[in-house]
């Protein structure tokens, strides 16, 4: 089956058009992003509260479980252009689930019997470390050059989505029993896993867009070479997530300080909400902008949205949220599309790297943040910790403003409407 673009407009109506036009199991996929997401996010944020308030481990074997888990979780990506290889697209997201099934099982259990949570926790993270590296490879290897930016923003959309409103949902319910709330949450894995298995095609992957060099060992001295054109980008991805994670993980300990817990909640609903409704929409003027000028005004966003946030109330709060989301909207799918680019034939390896160097800038805004934050706090003054930030973002700016030239390939020609959609195989 072969989804094809229309090729008049450009509007919201000719997207929606291209979306219906595509295979039915690529749509399936798109729709059960959010909802993998969802039931993803509804355990996530909760894992070391779990471990502390219902398995009863100390707060320090805690923390360091919690730490082990999301560097699983994204430098454990780096496995998943090897599994893809073995297994296929299809295999290893039904892979993935499964593993995540079964390690929700075992923290269910760990509530009876604690020793199981080591497992269950490597396991919980094991998951999406396989999984979002194939999930987003299944949609560049369905689409054509044309269509990726597109469907990588809707694919961004459907996760954010999930992201957005699985911590609300499980807030509700993760006072009430843990144990059917982690059970229950494996049961509705097990429906996502069989979902996956019923409504994907295996697909093939794409030939890559240059061959290797003569002599060379296809597989390893193509990712040498692809990693060494690639190594721009890479750096501002790791730049990009390591921003991004001091908004990620200290907007909550600040936000209660300003306001309260409702305060945080609506500013991860403003960050979700922007992502969701603009990434899709400007997905192609993304794809088509300057590498330069993109790169370091998205920095400069981020700048600027965390120099707002040391305003210390409530609506600069928000307003520094949108200015960081914009800056977010722009830089993560270029980031994407430009290692896509530079690894070509090869999405699952590429999304495996921008997941480790997403784990890299995490681990490093975790301890850089983390002293940061309690040395301004020690001081009276929190908000400070915010235009540290901004420095560092600022600094990202003008390092991309000097070495964000030479990307590879100028932006793809329109294709032709017959052209547009891969055939899923």
């Amino acid at each position: 089956m072969t989804g094809q673009r229309t090729g008049r407009g450009s509007g919201i109506t000719a997207k929606w058009h291209t979306f219906t036009g595509l295979p039915s199991g690529l749509k399936a996929l798109i729709g059960l992003s959010f909802v993998v997401a969802l039931g993803s996010y509804m355990v996530t944020p909760f894992i070391g509260v779990l471990m502390v308030e219902a398995v009863g481990l100390d707060i320090r074997v805690a923390g360091v479980l919690v730490a082990v888990a999301t560097f699983v979780q994204f430098g454990g990506s780096i496995l998943g252009g090897p599994v893809v290889d073995r297994l296929g697209l299809k295999r290893t997201m039904v892979l993935a689930l499964t593993l995540r099934t079964v390690g929700l099982v075992l923290f269910g259990l760990a509530v009876k019997v604690p020793w199981v949570a080591y497992p269950a926790v490597v396991l919980v993270a094991a998951g999406p470390a396989l999984y979002l590296p194939a999930n987003k490879a299944y949609i560049v290897t369905s689409v054509s050059d044309t269509l990726r930016p597109l469907f990588l923003g809707v694919s961004s959309a459907a996760l954010n989505a999930g992201m957005g409103l699985g911590p609300l949902l499980a807030a509700l319910l993760v006072d009430a029993d843990p144990v059917l709330l982690l059970i229950g949450l494996a049961g509705l894995f097990a429906l996502i896993t069989a979902a996956h298995q019923a409504a994907l095609k295996p697909v093939e992957r794409r030939p890559a867009q240059a061959p290797a060099p003569a002599g060379a060992a296809p597989g390893q001295q193509g990712r040498k070479a692809a990693l060494r054109s690639a190594l721009r980008p890479i750096l501002f991805t790791s730049l990009a997530f390591y921003v991004y994670f001091f908004f990620q993980s200290f907007m909550g300990l600040y936000a209660t300080g300003v306001g309260n817990i409702q305060v945080l909640g609506w500013v991860m609903l403003l960050n979700c909400a922007m992502v969701v409704v603009l990434q899709p929409v400007w997905a192609d003027r993304i794809a088509r902008a300057d590498y330069r000028l993109l790169v370091a005004g998205s920095f400069a966003l981020m700048a600027l949205g965390t120099a707002a946030m040391s305003l210390g109330s409530v609506p600069a709060l928000l307003a520094g949220t949108a200015l960081f989301t914009l800056g977010e909207i722009f830089l993560f799918l270029r980031c994407d599309l430009e290692l896509v680019d530079r690894v070509p034939g090869n999405p699952a390896f590429a999304f495996g790297v921008q997941r480790l160097t997403a784990g890299i800038g995490g681990l490093l805004a975790g301890v850089v943040g983390g002293f940061l934050f309690a040395h301004y706090q020690a001081g009276g003054d929190p908000d400070a910790f915010w235009l540290a930030v901004a420095a560092q973002a600022a600094g990202a700016a003008l390092l991309a403003a000097l070495l964000g030239a030479g990307r590879r390939t100028a932006a793809q020609p329109p294709a032709e409407p017959e052209q547009a959609v891969a055939a899923t195989r």
